[in-house]
């Protein structure tokens, strides 16, 4: 278990998305993307369902209107006694005046004030103010519990998300209330007072407030003194009930508007320099989005009542250690992404869908009363997907550049190879009796490998199924056992050296899914030999009946299936060399094609007993099977879209129920001659299969990626 998790742990997308996390916390906690945090929380909020207006409230405003019919850009102490008059007639629970009135605005003030020393529910407003904004007393006779302080934190792009709801008094401060207009006027209208723990938390009622700490949510570093909540607006711009001055004096409001409910009342003019930016304001070019004083801190009573009630709970944040959890959690999942989905439009599209799960889960949180931030793991997520996509570029480039050093060896060697056939030597060594008998069941190969079947011979080569005797459970995999044509010392190194960089170029092809992976190789007695993964399932010689022909659909998904691994493999620049149905299996658990049995490494082999090749006078390094592969190879000089060329004749084969090798071809063109005896063959199919079986390589599709766009446009 140990072992397991630590390859987990070792894994490249497991590491991208710890550097990833680790460097996306580090801009987080330095505040680069704290705007940027903010800005998506503005958008989340406008997008939320809006709640109806609140019943508990009623908002008096003093508008354009007002100014207009009373003369008076802020109303006097007359008009406001007498508003305060009428509206106590019908029993509010509680009012708040969102005037200043340390300075008098006659006429009236002193009658204002009188009213207000006698009144028991009329909270007024005083400012505590802070190091750049002068304090403002409440009005003279008002007791600093009597009144409520207007301040209103603002975050750094000048829009309230907070809410502040109790400080500590400074005595020296000419505005001394510990508590808000907004809380004050919740306590009044729910007749509790607060308790606070040791724990910094405060229970109103039945219910606990936690403050917002400096690094809640999206923020870094903000000012968080005092008792601040994350303000949860109800909605844009409907609130709660609102009629203007003119119609309290002129008595057109109802009594049920004001009884029993908190009343606010303040500007709303833009005249009144009163106008505040919102998360409804985000992209807004108008003012649309702005709320006047008196309606945020009618959205802040509001969210109170809420809360205390259970109608809608505060808004909460993930602790630090969670935020970083958060984070690396979507860096692991595009560093998974990215691992597993190297395919690039797929990837994109996946990793798209990544971010819109992750956009839409934030969304979901905040509909349920959690803000977690969106940016940060949105950069996690993107900056591990490209990561490990750089990662897996440059193991590729590698990983190309280690292949072509071995092609490169393999075929410096097999030109030597070839000149120590044609210099002759001594004659090729016969394996004994033994090897055709079954007696090597009996035997340990490389005092580990138990053959327990033969699954096929051919030429000097023997394929058998043996069970892996030094790994728990015994698990089968299949020995592949090459005879040298030749046993002299320089012909044995040369073929040594061969063997050797086909097995280094097989362990590296091995990464594919649908090619076995080599997982041993040894040479024992002179003898040559390659341990590979057992693939479970058939080979499509099994499939290819003689007669038996199959329909246009099965062979396209045939050919779009190997292609992918002939993509790859030709990436890497190798040419199998002998692509033949039974060199193609049915992978049983998956019904994939996996491609076995590559061929460079058969010319260690006797040449004129490999089966269905030509002599090897003519032909020293001419691995491939007649009927399949193309003329070229025969010659010697094999190329990419020799490949190629195999897959066209297995896909005629599979058309037309006829064996490669006994489908005739023109005199003139040596192309073969089939349609003839395939049924419901599309012209462009058949012309597709006729380029990639084209006698001359420059007229042959030149890669399998062209095959497959031709395959897709059919």
């Amino acid at each position: 278990m140990i072992a397991s998790l630590k390859n987990i742990l070792i894994q490249p997308a497991v590491i991208a998305s710890v550097i990833v996390g680790a460097l996306v916390v580090g801009f987080q906690r330095s505040g680069v993307l704290e705007p940027l945090e903010l800005k998506a929380y503005d958008q989340m909020v406008q997008r939320r369902t809006p709640l109806d207006p609140d019943p508990r409230l009623f908002i008096v405003a003093f508008n354009d209107t007002d100014i207009y019919k009373l003369q008076q850009g802020s109303p006097n102490g007359n008009v406001l006694t007498t508003v305060l008059t009428k509206l106590e007639r019908y029993q509010p629970k509680a009012i708040g005046l969102d005037y200043f009135r340390d300075v008098p605005v006659e006429p009236g003030h002193q009658k204002l004030l009188a009213y207000l020393k006698k009144s028991t529910n009329i909270i007024p407003i005083c400012r505590v103010g802070g190091d750049k904004i002068q304090a403002v007393p409440p009005p003279p006779g008002v007791t600093p519990e009597g009144a409520g302080f207007a301040d209103i934190p603002e975050d750094q792009d000048v829009v309230i998300r907070r809410s502040l709801l109790v400080v500590t008094p400074n005595p020296q401060s000419a505005c001394k209330t510990p508590a808000s207009l907004s809380f004050q006027l919740a306590l009044e209208y729910l007749n509790l007072q607060p308790e606070f723990t040791p724990e910094g938390n405060m229970q109103l009622g039945n219910r606990l407030f936690k403050p917002l700490k400096a690094n809640s949510g999206g923020y870094h570093e903000i000012d968080a003194r005092g008792f601040q909540i994350l303000l949860n607006y109800r909605n844009a711009n409907n609130v709660a009930q609102l009629s203007s001055f003119s119609d309290v004096l002129s008595d057109r409001i109802k009594p049920s508007w004001v009884k029993n409910r908190i009343i606010l009342i303040g500007a709303t003019s833009p005249t009144a320099q009163d106008i505040r930016n919102t998360p409804y304001s985000d992209g807004k070019v108008d003012n649309s989005g702005k709320m006047p004083g008196v309606i945020v801190h009618a959205q802040m009573v509001s969210q109170i009542l809420d809360a205390v009630s259970g109608q809608r709970p505060l808004l909460w944040f993930l602790p630090e250690w969670g935020i970083i959890v958060w984070i690396w959690g979507w860096a692991l999942v595009g560093g998974v992404l990215a691992w597993g989905v190297q395919h690039p439009l797929r990837l994109g599209l996946l990793s798209s869908a990544a971010l819109a799960t992750l956009v839409l889960s934030c969304f979901v949180i905040l509909t349920q009363s959690g803000w977690v931030p969106i940016v940060s793991p949105s950069v996690g997520l993107i900056l591990a997907d490209v990561g490990v996509v750089s990662y897996i570029g440059f193991q590729n480039r590698k990983h190309r550049e280690r292949i072509a050093l071995q092609i490169q060896e393999q075929k410096d060697t097999i030109a030597l190879l070839q000149a120590l056939l044609k210099e002759g030597g001594s004659s090729t060594t016969k394996l004994p009796a033994e090897f055709f008998d079954g007696a090597q069941s009996d035997k340990l190969l490389n005092k580990r490998y138990k053959v327990i079947e033969l699954l096929g011979s051919g030429g000097f080569s023997y394929t058998y199924l043996a069970e892996d005797t030094h790994r728990p459970g015994n698990p089968v995999c299949v020995v592949k056992h090459l005879q040298p044509a030749r046993k002299d010392d320089v012909f044995l190194d040369v073929a040594r050296r061969l063997f050797k960089t086909e097995a280094e170029i097989l362990d590296l092809l091995g990464t594919h899914d649908q090619i076995p992976k080599l997982m041993a190789y040894f040479e024992e007695k002179q003898q040559f030999y390659l341990v590979q993964e057992y693939i479970k399932g058939h080979s499509l010689q099994v499939e290819l009946i003689p007669g038996k022909r199959f329909s246009q659909t099965h062979v396209v998904n045939f050919l779009k299936d190997i292609l992918q691994v002939l993509v790859f493999v030709h990436s890497r620049g190798v040419i199998h060399r002998d692509i033949k149905p039974s060199n193609l299996m049915r992978r049983e658990i998956d019904e994939r094609i996996v491609l076995i049995d590559f061929g460079a490494v058969k010319q260690i082999q006797p040449q004129q007993l490999l089966d269905n090749t030509v002599s090897y006078e003519n032909h020293t390094v001419a691995v491939g099977t007649v009927g399949y592969a193309p003329p070229e190879q025969f010659m010697g000089q094999p190329r990419l879209n020799s490949d190629i060329y195999s897959l066209g004749m297995i896909s005629i084969q599979a058309l037309t129920g006829t064996a490669a090798q006994r489908i005739e071809r023109d005199s003139t063109t040596t192309a073969p001659i089939w349609r003839h005896l395939a049924q419901d063959v599309t012209d462009e199919f058949a012309a597709l299969l006729e380029k990639m079986v084209s006698y001359d390589f420059h007229k042959r599709y030149q890669s399998a990626e062209e095959v497959l766009r031709a395959l897709e446009n059919l």
